[in-house]
């Protein structure tokens, strides 16, 4: 084990595992909370999109697909809050649209393909030093932004209308929680990849939503949880031999469970003590 703590790739891992662990689960919470499941979909083909335009500009791929994923992000909050109902159609349209031009991209400008998928097929063990920055990066900054502004964020999450009669800047707010998720999204991608962005994002913030604490307790138990998933599953790959991904995301799941089945528990056990 002391021998892996000396390679490089390793120590980054661990660095990614904690940043992503103790801030994404906070999206998650967002993304259950404004019905923006459908968000990976869209913002995995905006970051495709991004990566295809980066390759022709000669940018590294991660930060054109970052830049693409708030840009998208900009258009869903726009698009969502005109409808009144959740963002699931802005997020189709995005998409769609992210996906075409892109094809159109690589056809036009005979650009490789495979370069951009690589994004793709994120692995937390294949992370270089600039996409782990930006990982630490887009963590602190949605860890900062979560708990600077966790009053209006959670009268935002609760009803729009009623945050804006307080004088809560709601538009503001809802922007910057859209915006978020697409960031992290992005990056949860590169650790990941992107068929398994819930293992960072919505597997934690689902054990901690079972847990009815609130918002502030969501996350923090969601910060807990993303931790143990992270680690647990990563400790588990390496004594299995397994893919760090898909053990993170399997772990995710029994521990979802077993939060569920506790507090369905502690539930029933509290209703047989009322008189």
């Amino acid at each position: 084990m002391r021998e892996l703590f000396a390679l490089p790739p390793f120590r980054r891992a661990l660095i990614a595992l904690a940043a992503t662990g103790v801030s994404f689960p906070a999206l998650g919470t967002y993304i259950l909370a404004l019905e923006l499941v459908s968000a990976r979909f869209a913002v995995m083909h905006a970051a495709l999109l991004g990566a295809a335009l980066g390759l022709l500009a000669g940018i590294p791929a991660l930060p054109a697909a970052i830049a693409a994923s708030l840009v998208a992000g900009a258009g869903v909050a726009r698009l969502s809050e005109k409808s009144s109902t959740s963002a699931g159609g802005a997020l189709g349209l995005v998409m769609t649209l992210s996906l075409g031009l892109s094809f159109i991209v690589f056809y036009k400008a005979e650009i490789n393909a495979i370069e951009a998928f690589d994004l793709f097929w994120g692995s937390v063990l294949a992370l270089s030093q600039l996409e782990l920055v930006l990982t630490v990066t887009g963590a602190v900054t949605v860890l900062a932004l979560s708990w600077l502004f966790i009053r209006e964020i959670g009268a935002v999450l609760y009803d729009r209308e009623l945050a804006r009669t307080f004088g809560i800047p709601a538009r503001t707010v809802y922007y910057g929680i859209v915006m978020a998720v697409c960031l992290g999204i992005a990056l949860a991608m590169r650790v990941t990849g992107a068929l398994m962005v819930d293992a960072v994002t919505i597997l934690p913030a689902l054990a901690a939503r079972s847990l009815k604490k609130g918002l502030k307790g969501s996350l923090l138990w969601g910060a807990f949880f993303g931790l143990a998933m992270n680690f647990g599953g990563f400790t588990l790959a390496l004594v299995l031999d397994l893919p760090a991904s898909p053990a993170i995301i399997v772990l995710g799941a029994v521990i979802v469970a077993a939060a569920r089945i506790v507090e369905t528990r502690r539930s029933r056990g509290a209703v047989r003590k009322e008189p």
